[in-house]
């Protein structure tokens, strides 16, 4: 799948500007991506999951060591699913180290940056009848237009009621996740340009918070917003610059980017002005954000040097590896609820097509751009993902 190739093409030149006009300019003009390995078969099936630990370390880690090890390298949007358990003792298997886990669904992708606790996403509670949070005090999008609602089935409004309160949701998260990443940058010495970016996108976060509100609101006909957010007291800040940087990596570099592209590609098949106006702000703001974390790459490095460079490397493998394993089947991909059509033009995709679109991001803009960036470089052993040579 090709993902919209004005937007995409604005986005990389974003993101590779620090590296200079020339290596920005010979990714512009290469083809739309590197296209998605071939599936390893062979590399771990439903409930196995492997890792080259062995040959790297001489060893295999223990039970709690490789869950928090799944969880620092599991990257963020990309499979619909969350490691919560090693199940298993480990065993070698053609020098890697494999380990029988306990896998949870985690849903569509999410837009913006999720607020994570010891590897799980937090959001708040959906809480009826709130109106703080809704759009100019009302059920509205950007410059006061509501969503038409003529021509949807009762189905199809709830639907787009749970899908944007979903989003919502995950919107408001994203306010207390930018919070702390302004602290972590300001406990590590960061430039104030980089805590300035960060607290700007926390607002921006906000207001998407209460378009998606706002919309929700409007398609189930009565007023939803957010219960309070479960935060726990004494919530850490990174421990160094390595923690700071794969965190950037991972919700920054690979889940607003892939954010970004995302919502560029719902504003594109949406055809409601108050929608498309909500995801034209949207996907403007996602790609800044995606811009912040990767200039927060940068610095870190800088400042770090190669412990942080080689954390970073290993957020990117991650997300190679998460493309060389095979899409669900389509039996096992729940149907849309409604018409596709009448969904995707008030800015509902199916679970499909979020995951096909981020599968797209992670192989067209992402790793193409810490290819390009020397951020990673695909292992020997596997298949290389790198740009096409020409359009």
């Amino acid at each position: 799948m090709l993902l919209d190739p004005s937007f995409r093409r604005t986005l990389i030149a974003r993101l590779l500007l620090s590296a200079g006009p020339s290596t920005a300019a010979a990714l512009l003009i290469a083809a739309p991506g590197c296209g998605e390995p071939e599936a390893d078969e062979a590399a771990e099936t439903a409930d196995i999951r492997c890792f080259e630990w062995f040959e790297e370390i001489g060893a295999c880690l223990d039970r709690d060591q490789a869950l928090e090890e799944f969880r620092s390298i599991q990257p963020f949007c990309t499979g619909e699913e969350e490691i919560v358990s090693v199940d298993s003792d480990a065993t070698q298997r053609e020098g890697a180290c494999c380990y029988e886990v306990s896998i949870e669904e985690t849903g569509p992708c999410a837009v913006g940056r999720p607020f994570t606790l010891e590897g799980h996403r937090r959001t708040a509670a959906p809480r009826l009848a709130e109106t703080g949070w809704l759009a100019r005090g009302k059920s509205t999008g950007p410059g006061g237009m509501k969503p038409s609602l003529a021509h949807l089935t009762d189905e199809e409004r709830e639907t787009l009621a749970e899908g944007w309160l979903r989003s919502a949701l995950e919107e408001h998260a994203s306010v207390a996740s930018f919070a702390r990443f302004a602290l972590d940058l300001m406990a590590h010495g960061a430039p104030s340009s980089l805590v300035e970016a960060a607290h700007i996108a926390a607002l921006d976060e906000v207001a998407h918070a209460r378009l998606g509100f706002s919309l929700a609101s409007a398609y189930r006909g009565a007023p939803v917003g957010p219960a309070a957010f479960p935060m726990p007291p004494g919530v850490p800040v990174a421990a160094d610059l390595v923690a700071l940087a794969r965190a950037a990596a991972e919700e920054g570099c690979v889940g607003e980017t892939a954010a970004a592209l995302v919502a560029a590609e719902q504003r594109a098949r949406a055809e409601d002005p108050a929608v498309r106006a909500a995801l034209e702000a949207i996907a403007d703001d996602e790609a800044r954000h995606a811009e912040l974390a990767w200039l927060t790459v940068a610095w870190a490095i800088g400042a770090g040097g190669e412990p942080v460079r080689s954390a970073v490397a290993g957020v990117f493998e991650a997300a190679a590896l998460s493309l060389r394993r095979p899409p669900p089947a389509e039996a096992e991909v729940a149907a849309p609820r409604g018409r596709p059509a009448a969904l995707a033009a008030h800015g509902h995709l199916a679970g499909a097509d979020l995951r096909a679109l981020s599968r797209a991001a992670l192989a067209q803009v992402v790793l193409p751009c810490a290819l390009s960036l020397g951020l990673w470089k695909p292992r020997a052993a596997a298949a290389a993902v790198a740009p096409a040579a020409s359009a």
